[in-house]
């Protein structure tokens, strides 16, 4: 399928929607822009825009099947460990590209951009030296996974910007997903005709290095029906020779209420992306001629092209005096067409059951809430590779069928020894099979079966109205990925054990009327922590088990009402907030043969953001932007060589032209900073290739204009 075919097709369906109906359920008015929601820490109750600086939108409340952000907020403030909602009003007027630009200002996600809509994505060290697409981490979008039954993941098949809010849930904080590993998990949800900003909603951005970029979405009510769907289109040359993208996204689903306690909701996602791969330089290049690409790159035609469509049921149904069942499942196909040091051709489908049990009620008297849920992956990947010949396909060189299954069973209870003060436990089961068949070569055929039972243990302390104190401990378990077991062109398993790990969390959260705060710190014990490296010549990152690995550091986010602190008068309606994001990470061998207690290489120690945020309320706002990266910590777990550090400014803003119209502007590296945004890990920079930085891209402008009606 073509890009422009895939457009039309979405096109046609958004026109149809566009055209069929005037207006979304009855007495909703259409409002400007999307809606502004600001998620005080802790789930705070009373007006959630006290800080946000902004108009407050009306809050709509979801459904049975989509919480709206009112109500996800209120949920995940039970969770006694690092959470966060992500509202889309914080990325609203910039150009969200990708994971780093909406993830800029939540402490403890480590997402910095590689080229493209590639992104290199942690949580607290989660596949923290994986050089290619991602592990660790469990990515869901309205609570179905994007990952493959392997647990791997290509993220560029989420569009930032058909997002109602998104779910961040660190380390073992993710169990209600059944999430399992170090990372935890990302969930986008997507708006339903009943909590979307508008009717209909259009916007068209553009700007550097040839980035065009158009989204609309429209939603619908039909008595008990809902109908909501979004599109984007989106072309960029590339700041770097070999980086053009281009990509058509699709969203939508279907809601239909039974009555007041039942609900199904029908969604199907679909994407097409295209994305050539620049690939990386010495340190020197990138800071002298960072626009170059690496010449293996452009003579492979390096590339990562995805097709794939999924398409999900969700059905809640409320069975009264606070209990709560939802259940549901998934299928889908896709298929990567992947030149590089091989064409790498994968193609096949996935399905999922899920099923998640909730009771809020009383136990011996005291407020009582369970949480029961298994759910059953399935995936098959037809794996072949051929050699490259300019980015076309030649002689087969491997072929093999990889199979994963897994299930998942898990359950957690949170009881109230007093009113404000909860004890948690909680445990996960997880069963997983790979199964590897050589085509070609039957006798290097393989199987591996792994399993384990992972308790969990917290307490979560409401010490005053808008103020939380929690704890946790929890264990995280994660089998190889398929890229793991068959290594580059080895293609049959190599020895590898799950790697397994104990975090220990304790945190606050909370906001008065002139600042919110969110502050955690962790440390977690790892042992056999697949780590990865670049061995060169293009070949994928090597993987191999480490011994004992230390992951430790601090999450923070601090915002102030500077005008209300200082106590000085802005004109009525107007709010000058400071937003900070501060992580502080420390990940370390814990005496290792080889490494000692060397850090591990892949993350910054230190990464810090802020904005200063002015919202005049009359219809304009401006928002000047620092990130900071003192230390852009090691590349090789020698310790011989690390990144630079760097420092680089921004500004965001926008303006109301007209009832539900907005121009908006992002500018980006303003003293045109020339530095290292990540880098491929290596094991001893003395004796390795160190081509393997990614530049950072120059100044750049983007603007744009949003209609809702």
């Amino acid at each position: 399928m073509s890009s422009s075919s895939a457009f039309v097709r979405g096109a046609a369906a958004l026109a149809f929607l566009f055209a069929v109906s005037p207006s979304l359920a009855d007495g909703f008015d259409p409002v400007t822009g999307v809606p502004v929601i600001t998620v005080h820490p802790g789930g705070i109750e009373g007006d959630v825009s006290a800080l946000s600086g902004m108009p407050a939108a009306p809050q709509r409340p979801g459904t049975l099947t989509v919480p709206g952000v009112t109500e996800a907020q209120r949920e995940m403030s039970r969770i006694p460990g690092s959470v966060t909602v992500v509202p889309t009003a914080r990325y609203a007027d910039t150009y969200a590209h990708n994971l780093e630009d909406v993830m800029d200002f939540t402490p403890g996600v480590y997402a910095r951009k590689r080229f493209g809509a590639e992104v290199r994505l942690s949580v607290r060290g989660s596949g923290l030296s994986r050089n290619f697409h991602m592990r660790g981490l469990e990515i869901l979008q309205d609570g179905v996974p994007f990952n493959l039954a392997d647990g791997a993941a290509d993220f560029q098949e989420i569009d930032p910007l058909i997002a109602q809010h998104i779910e961040v849930y660190k380390g073992g904080n993710g169990l209600r997903f059944g999430s399992s590993t170090l990372g935890g998990a990302i969930n986008f949800v997507t708006p339903t005709a009943w909590t979307a900003p508008a009717a209909n909603l259009v916007r068209i951005e553009g700007g550097s290095y040839g980035s065009a970029r158009l989204h609309m979405q429209a939603a619908r009510v039909y008595g008990a029906t809902d109908v909501y769907a979004a599109m984007t289109g989106n072309h960029v040359d590339g700041f770097r020779a070999q980086e053009k993208e281009e990509s058509i996204r699709f969203s939508a689903n279907l809601g239909h209420r039974f009555n007041d306690r039942a609900e199904t909701r029908f969604y199907v996602i679909s994407n097409t992306v295209d994305q050539e791969l620049p690939g990386t330089l010495t340190l020197q290049q990138a800071r002298e001629t960072p626009e170059m690409a690496s010449p293996a790159n452009i003579a492979g035609d390096q590339q990562r092209n995805i097709r794939s469509i999924r398409v999900a049921n969700k059905t809640a149904l409320d069975l009264g005096d606070g209990a709560k069942l939802e259940f549901g499942g998934y299928g889908g196909y896709k298929r990567l067409y992947h030149p590089i040091f091989r064409v790498l051709d994968q193609r096949g489908p996935v399905a999922g059951l899920f099923a998640r049990y909730r009771d809020e009620g009383t136990l011996a008297g005291h407020r009582n809430v369970l949480t029961v849920g298994s759910d059953v992956s399935w995936g098959e990947v037809d794996a072949k590779q051929y050699a490259n010949l300019a980015g076309s396909r030649g002689a087969l060189l491997a072929s093999g069928k990889q199979e994963s299954i897994n299930l998942r069973l898990y359950a957690e209870n949170q009881f109230y020894v007093t009113r404000t003060v909860a004890l948690v436990g909680g445990a996960h089961g997880i069963y997983s099979e790979r199964k590897f068949t050589n085509d070609l070569a039957p006798a290097q055929s393989d199987a591996a079966y792994f399993s384990t039972v992972s308790p969990k243990a917290g307490i979560l302390w409401d010490f005053a109205a808008n103020a939380q104190a929690f704890a946790n401990v929890t264990r995280s378990y994660e089998p190889p990925t398929f890229s793991e077991l068959v290594q580059g062109g080895v293609f049959q398993f190599v020895p590898l054990d799950p790697q397994r790990g104990v975090t220990a969390e304790i945190g606050t959260r909370g906001a008065t009327k002139t600042v919110a705060w969110d502050l955690t710190l962790y440390r977690a014990w790892v042992e056999d922590e697949l780590i990865g490296y670049t061995p060169g010549g293009g070949i994928p990152a090597a993987t191999f088990n480490a011994g004992s690995t230390i992951h430790q550091g601090v999450e923070a986010s601090l915002t102030f009402d500077v005008a209300a602190a200082a106590g000085f008068t802005l004109p009525e309606g107007a709010r000058l907030l400071l937003e900070q994001a501060y992580t502080y990470s420390d990940f370390f061998f814990d005496g290792d043969p080889v490494y000692g207690s060397n850090k591990l290489a892949g993350m910054p120690p230190h990464v810090y953001a802020a904005a200063l945020r002015y919202r005049s309320g009359s219809g304009w706002d401006v928002a000047p932007k620092l990130e900071w990266v003192p230390d852009g910590g090691y590349v090789d777990y020698a310790n011989r060589l690390k990144a630079p550090g760097y420092a680089m400014i921004g500004i965001d803003g926008g303006v109301d032209i007209a009832p539900g119209a907005r121009l908006f502007f992002d500018a980006r590296n303003l003293t045109d900073k020339r530095y290292v945004s990540t880098y491929n890990t290596i094991t001893d920079a003395a004796l390795a290739p160190t081509n393997v930085f990614y530049p950072g891209e120059g100044r750049s402008f983007f603007a744009g204009v949003k209609v809702a009606f």
